[in-house]
């Protein structure tokens, strides 16, 4: 089967450098053909001319990854949790159900050197979100998220020394390109675990989210990814808790108030759900506003 192509640092994005952007321009060229003898010998032209250049890590470890795939054929009487791509359903000899499907799977050699890489790009370039974000994805495509937290909450303390100063692809400013955001970014990896719906990754969506509110601005989306992530738990007690914080912390915020309705109608507190899907009602977004009105019609 075709070997799949992932770029894992999210954006490959143009270089103003001559240099940088001919080497790298070659590097995808040659990686997205699958050379990888190619690859190799110019990866290891490119380090000798340049032994330091970030764009040359980021390189080694999108190249390590994509080496390290295979996709493996199954035939199993389940789907994997989550699974979310193509299978065939059919009957073995007595009648049972069987999937036939193919998952991704990474050699654990090529996924270390691809870290050392990475880890050595980082130690002269500690400014490199991107570098930083790519380390916490591989362990994310890999299920490792105990890594993939610890990853997270270093870069979140990393960002009381370098929140003006992060840099992305070609060492430019994060400023610099149009919804690149650092809490967002930080986000999306706590809704990625929450999508996932395993009691794994959702303990440390809701780690991540509190070990947020304690060190960024205390943003009511962190509270509120706590909250949801107690929700998933079971805990309705510290999710309603969580989300009003984040109410009390931004009273804008209208999606944490129809969440704060929702755990209140599952704990039976029907009067103080009607009054927060009221507030909502009446706010000037249509759309919150509408389901507002849609749930205070089922009571």
């Amino acid at each position: 089967m075709l070997k799949k192509i992932f770029s894992i640092l999210f954006v490959f994005l143009s270089i103003n450098f001559l240099f940088a952007e001919n080497e790298s321009e070659k590097f995808w060229s040659l990686l997205n053909q699958g050379k990888y003898e190619e690859v190799e010998t110019f990866l290891a032209e490119w380090e000798e001319k340049s032994p330091t250049n970030p764009e040359l890590f980021v390189s080694y470890f999108n190249y390590l990854i994509s080496k390290s795939m295979k996709e493996q054929m199954h035939v199993e009487t389940s789907l994997p949790p989550n699974f979310n791509g193509q299978y065939f359903q059919g009957k073995n000899e007595n009648g049972d159900v069987m999937y036939i499907f193919s998952v991704i799977e990474y050699d654990d050699e090529l996924c270390a050197k691809a870290f050392e890489y990475i880890d050595k790009g980082i130690s002269y370039n500690p400014t490199r979100l991107d570098m930083h974000f790519g380390k916490a994805k591989l362990y994310s495509m890999r299920g490792e998220y105990a890594n993939q937290l610890r990853v997270l909450q270093g870069i979140v303390e990393l960002n009381k020394e370098y929140e003006s100063k992060w840099l992305w692809t070609d060492n430019k400013s994060i400023n610099d390109f149009e919804g690149l955001d650092f809490e967002n970014s930080i986000h999306d990896y706590i809704s990625q675990w929450l999508n996932s719906r395993t009691f794994e990754a959702i303990t440390c969506a809701k780690e991540l989210s509190l070990f947020c509110v304690d060190r960024l601005s205390n943003l009511s989306v962190f509270y509120n990814n706590a909250a949801v992530s107690c929700l998933y738990l079971g805990d309705l007690i510290s999710a309603k808790n969580y989300f009003e914080l984040g109410y009390k912390n931004d009273t804008s915020d209208m999606l944490v108030l129809l969440n704060l309705g929702y755990v209140c109608k599952e704990l039976g507190e029907i009067e103080e759900a009607k009054k927060y899907y009221k507030i909502v009602e009446g706010c000037s977004d249509s759309y919150y506003s509408d389901l507002a009105k849609q749930r205070l019609s089922d009571f």
